[in-house]
């Protein structure tokens, strides 16, 4: 019995070890609440399409149709009453919901800016080289043109995208935006799994299960050109990081017009946590709007040639209709 009673706080002690050694294990790091410095957008907007194409050039690996431009509405480097800035999802690129930001910028006489954001729109590897720090680099640069663009500027985000959007509206840089529209923004992945990449170890449990690569290129052309669905298992860690630290935010400093668009069919993302998180907001012009009559298999990408061609027009009406109704500045 003594002899019983000995192993058993051996295996105690052992189990006990383990669970401390779990729980203060490495953990998936946000880092600092700093964009990646950046060589600031020529002042001149006529400079603005070759400055551009410059900096996309250093990627020799771009996806054709891409690549971060400026779709003008009349004479190019003229400035337009709205901007709209577009700010695609995980994985994605300006494809993703194309033509509709464009089809929004027509109806409000707007320039339209397309980021890409780091390590998008080129290969499997390359989405495992960007950091957190690099995407919100990428949105508050693209705010910055979007500034030069118009007047006001309309952020429209997917996916996210739309969680990108919300970490800008709490920042300084976010005063310069007149109002957001986020399409299935990306609060928590609907796999409640991908949560574990925050917990200890996370990042080394994902690339034990995942492997170094994951996923598979689509079979449709257009949506091999217009996603990295193979890629890299680590980019998900900043992506990961990214929504943890927007959900613990304080919410209550987003103060900005917002109209939030999602479907409570959404495959990709949590419906539940967009609601808990729209809740949160603080702005007295605040719409949140259940999308039911997309076409998308997935109910997440919610418009756009490629995913749902027949929500497009509508959607945009929809959309612009709301900016055209805010108050005038």
């Amino acid at each position: 019995m003594r002899s019983k009673r000995k192993i058993f706080r051996w295996l105690a002690g052992i189990v006990m070890v383990l669970a401390v050694a779990y729980g203060v294990g490495p953990r998936n790091a946000f880092g600092p609440d700093t964009p990646t410095p950046r060589e600031a957008p020529p002042a001149a907007l006529a400079e603005l399409d070759g400055w551009l194409a410059q900096q996309e050039a250093s990627f020799t690996d771009i996806r054709p149709g891409t690549a971060k431009g400026v779709v003008w509405h009349g004479a190019v480097g003229h400035k337009t009453p709205w901007s709209v800035v577009f700010v695609h999802g995980f994985s994605a690129s300006r494809m993703e919901v194309a033509p509709l930001p464009e089809r929004v910028a027509q109806a409000l006489g707007a320039n339209v800016f397309y980021t890409r954001l780091s390590g998008n729109g080129r290969t499997a590897e390359a989405m495992g080289e960007a950091s957190v720090q690099d995407w919100l680099a990428d949105t508050v640069e693209a705010v910055r043109i979007g500034q030069a663009l118009g007047e006001r500027v309309l952020v429209m985000g997917v996916s996210t995208g739309g969680t990108l959007g919300t970490w800008l509206a709490l920042r300084p840089e976010g005063q310069a935006v007149s109002a957001y529209v986020f399409m299935s923004p990306n609060y928590g992945p609907k796999d409640k799994r991908s949560e574990l990449i925050n917990g200890p170890w996370g990042q080394q449990l994902a690339l034990a299960l995942e492997g170094e690569m994951r996923g598979r290129p689509s079979e449709d052309p257009r949506e091999a050109l217009g996603w990295t669905n193979r890629h890299a298992t680590r980019a998900l860690f900043p992506m990961m990081a990214l929504v943890k630290q927007v959900r613990e935010s304080d919410l209550s400093a987003f103060k900005s017009p917002v109209l939030v668009l999602y479907s409570q069919r959404d495959q990709t993302v949590d419906p539940a946590e967009i609601e808990r998180t729209f809740a949160r907001f603080a702005s007295p012009l605040k719409t949140l709007i259940h999308v039911t009559d997309s076409e998308s298999v997935r109910q997440h990408v919610l418009a756009g040639d490629i995913k749902a061609p027949k929500s497009t027009e509508p959607m945009a009406r929809q959309i612009s209709d709301w900016v055209r109704s805010l108050p005038a500045r």
